[in-house]
């Protein structure tokens, strides 16, 4: 793979993920929130969320919930 091929591919990706994420960010907070709790939001979209505004995801168990939701503790 050539410096060019890489950096062609780099951006198509970044691209990708930018395209993948687009209907995330047009969502208010509180949408984001209630999408999440429904399991509609991947775990790259709650990743880039907890990214961007960490102040916006809820915690539980002073983890962000859609990883503490996956816990034994939380699941007994």
């Amino acid at each position: 793979m050539t410096h060019t091929d890489f950096t062609e591919t780099h951006f198509q990706t970044l691209h990708t993920r930018e395209a993948r994420l687009r209907a995330l960010w047009e969502m208010t907070p509180s949408e984001r929130v209630v999408a999440m709790r429904r399991g509609e939001l991947t775990l790259e979209q709650c990743a880039a969320w907890a990214a961007r505004y960490p102040e916006q995801v809820p915690l539980l168990n002073g983890e962000f919930e859609y990883l503490a939701r996956h816990t034994p503790e939380v699941c007994e």
